[in-house]
């Protein structure tokens, strides 16, 4: 049939096995990875620019530090508590990996104490009361793009309350991608928001 070896041809089944969705992902996370290069950025004089350079750290000025005053919104230590034992619920199979509800793979590391890092990033911001339902468990970068790059988040609410399944479509980045949420998760999230309303 073409291949080498019989793992090559068990590595074919197993790719052909995927959904077109992770197909598709899988080849454009390699075609990334493999057209990416290093930047270099190599002075044209290294010793000139060194003596500039110590020249200007000489120079620099000294850091300051004065008090500001701002608002920011205050979060009881028991609705802490309860958001990351809800989601490190919600969020961990059977083989006690723990996910991220964007990349729908466990989270890519753990603490010191041997728990796998998430971010508790607010679903919809707004609102009176703080619920510990109203929170997502992300990795780091799809935490970042949730809350800095997410072009859903205007219709993100009406879209979650005529959920009936585990997959919420959002945008984040200018990419198409989805949510994932535990039918727990769902329906107490949506239990919530109709309350608040």
């Amino acid at each position: 049939m073409g291949f080498a070896d019989e793992k090559r041809f068990t590595d074919a089944k197993w790719f052909a096995q995927l959904s077109d969705e992770e197909r598709e992902n899988f080849k454009k996370d390699r075609e990334r990875k493999s057209a990416f290069e290093l930047p270099t950025n190599t002075p044209r004089n290294p010793e000139h620019r060194a003596k500039r350079v110590d020249e200007q750290a000489e120079d620099a000025p000294d850091r300051t530090f004065e008090p500001r005053t701002r608002s920011v919104s205050v979060e009881s230590a028991d609705v802490k508590k309860e958001t990351e034992q809800y989601l490190r619920q919600q969020y961990t199979n059977g083989n006690g990996e723990m996910i991220c509800q964007v990349c729908k793979l466990p989270l890519p590391f753990k603490l010191a104490d041997g728990h796998y890092y998430f971010e508790k990033v607010a679903f919809l911001d707004g609102g009176i009361k703080r619920h510990y339902q109203n929170y997502l468990a992300l990795c780091p970068n799809h935490s970042a793009m949730f809350q800095y790059a997410n072009t859903s988040k205007d219709l993100i609410k009406d879209m979650f309350m005529s959920l009936d399944d585990n997959l919420l479509e959002i945008v984040l980045a200018q990419e198409k991608t989805s949510l994932y949420f535990t039918d727990t998760h769902r329906l107490d999230l949506q239990a919530i928001l109709k309350k608040d309303e």
